[in-house]
């Protein structure tokens, strides 16, 4: 079998007969040499192209700016967005994420309404029914019956008789006080002109109420009568109370328009001023007169601006009071006169 000769390798050659000359170990070809000696193979064969540098060339042209992995994943990302399906791919999963992030919003908002509504439903049952259950112990329990009757206003009705008359209520829940049958109790007392029950929990019962006031008294057979601004007869007595002046000419008539207007101006002065008056006269409704227990007499006129003509009165009054004085005039209560 023949051995492949090596390419490093010069055959042994043999000079002389019989003569083997050991052959000598090849040099190795110096670069200098080796570039001299491709120079002038160029010289001899035609022209040839490096691919290295074709390939730099080309991705040179591909790649916008730098290489490696960050430039590729930057040229497909621009290819993607470059692409109009895939962009409009990509809005619609946006919107599709906006839709599905507001419907989130929504259904939490609507769940805390929800729960606001039935919190609100649940305070206000259950202040309805605390109300109720308050209703029904104050009504249907002894906790909040009465036990003390308050009357508050009484000066000329005899308190003790109006405490007896409504001591029918004691012991009775404070919501069942019938006001009806508070009015059949009180209806006896013709001096009571009007009259409000209060209940102050837990058990007292506050009734107020309101006198008639005298304003005039009429002269009969058997003594005198006295009678409010209503004309409503509130006694009898054989002597004119204290206060109430004595009527004469068309007063007398309890109907008349005279009677309305001097009982009107009557009841609307204070009472201290109307103690000072002794009797009251009139011809119309416009001339109401009336005369003092000092013996003067005073032109009232009508029963317009009553609170103001009482004022300039009591002045005239305190400051006329060292002087002989026959006759005032406030019936025009911006000038009045004395005589």
């Amino acid at each position: 079998m023949k051995r492949p000769s090596g390419f490093d390798r010069t055959p042994e050659r043999v000079e002389g007969p019989g003569r083997v000359e050991k052959p000598e170990p090849t040099a190795l070809p110096d670069r200098g040499a080796r570039a001299d000696a491709g120079a002038r193979a160029d010289g001899d064969l035609a022209s040839t192209v490096d691919l290295s540098e074709a390939r730099e060339t080309r991705d040179a042209s591909i790649e916008p700016a730098g290489r490696g992995p960050g430039s590729r994943l930057a040229r497909l990302r621009g290819a993607r967005e470059a692409d109009p399906v895939r962009a409009a791919e990509r809005r619609v999963r946006e919107a599709g994420r906006l839709r599905r992030a507001r419907i989130r919003r929504e259904r939490r908002r609507f769940s805390a309404d929800a729960r606001r509504r039935r919190r609100n439903g649940l305070i206000a049952l259950g202040a309805v029914v605390g109300l109720a259950l308050f209703v029904a112990a104050g009504a249907f329990t002894p906790l909040m019956a009465v036990r003390e009757v308050r009357v508050v206003g009484a000066v000329s009705v005899n308190q003790g008789e109006i405490g007896r008359a409504l001591a029918r209520f004691e012991g009775r829940p404070l919501a069942l006080v019938d006001d009806a049958e508070v009015l059949r109790a009180l209806e006896p007392f013709p001096l009571i002109q009007r009259y409000a029950v209060e209940r102050v929990p837990p058990s007292t019962l506050v009734v107020r109420i309101e006198e008639r006031v005298a304003v005039v008294s009429l002269q009969g057979g058997s003594g005198y009568a006295f009678y409010d601004a209503a004309g409503v007869l509130l006694g009898n007595a054989e002597a004119p109370p204290a206060g109430v002046p004595v009527a004469s000419g068309a007063v007398t008539d309890l109907s008349s328009p005279s009677f309305r207007s001097a009982a009107r101006a009557l009841r609307g002065m204070p009472a201290e001023l109307r103690a000072q008056i002794g009797a009251v006269s009139a011809t119309s409704a416009q001339d109401v007169t009336f005369t003092l227990t000092s013996g003067v007499e005073v032109l009232w006129g009508d029963a317009e601006r009553t609170a103001e003509k009482a004022i300039v009165l009591q002045r005239m009054l305190t400051s006329l009071a060292d002087r002989p004085v026959q006759l005032i005039d406030v019936s025009s209560v911006d000038a009045p006169v004395f005589r």
